[in-house]
């Protein structure tokens, strides 16, 4: 396949990554978390796709250095690098928020096997009660 070509639907598939990276960015940030399994399940694929075709491209780049000097190389490697540099950002958030998640569960956990030793003190007859004697 064309050199140009290879680079040009690589960075195509990067601006996506980009796109969504940017949109989950967003979400994280502003704690909108309902919308993020299925943009993430959607970045994997894309993350996948890419890798894919990632290694033949970078081989191509070691043997032609004259491709690395087209604009649309730099902007391929620019996204990359700003889409690495978005999830170092989000890391330490992530970690928090993971971190919330997993004392939350906890929390619960307790709660659920303290309910499971409760007994109430008084067992159910199924005799009705009444005031007139």
């Amino acid at each position: 396949m064309d050199p140009l070509a290879l680079i040009e639907q690589a960075a195509t598939r990067y601006r996506l990554l980009d796109s969504l990276s940017s949109t989950i960015e967003k979400n994280i940030l502003s704690n909108e978390f309902a919308p993020l399994p299925e943009m993430c399940a959607q970045l994997n694929a894309f993350q996948e796709e890419a890798k894919a075709h990632d290694s033949e491209l970078l081989d191509m780049l070691r043997q032609r250095h004259d491709l690395r000097e087209l604009d649309i190389t730099k902007e391929w490697l620019q996204l990359i690098q700003r889409i690495q540099e978005r999830n170092h950002r989000l890391m330490p958030h992530i970690r928090s928020i993971m971190a919330m998640q997993r004392t939350e569960r906890q929390t619960l956990q307790k709660g659920n096997v303290m309910l499971q030793g409760y007994k109430p003190g008084i067992a159910q007859t199924g005799k009705r009660f009444s005031s007139s004697g």
